[in-house]
């Protein structure tokens, strides 16, 4: 039996805690990891726009958790 609740997506820090500026609920994957993109490129310097993205993405689970999908790279 399928659960009735839509999954969410939400982004974490790079401790996989829930991440306090970016502290929403996304819809899709894509979603969630364009805007956390967006977010991150304004956040870095001119000299380095290479640098990795430093956050994590987790999906709801039918239970009301949350389980990791991408652990945060730093």
């Amino acid at each position: 039996m399928r659960s009735s609740q839509p999954r969410r997506y939400r982004l974490v820090d790079q401790h996989g805690q829930p991440h306090l500026e970016l502290d929403e609920h996304f819809d899709s994957i894509e979603e969630a990891w364009s805007f956390a993109t967006r977010w991150w490129q304004q956040q870095q310097p001119a000299d380095d726009p290479d640098a990795q993205i430093g956050h994590g993405l987790e999906v709801s689970t039918e239970s009301g958790g949350w389980r990791t999908l991408r652990h945060p790279q730093g």
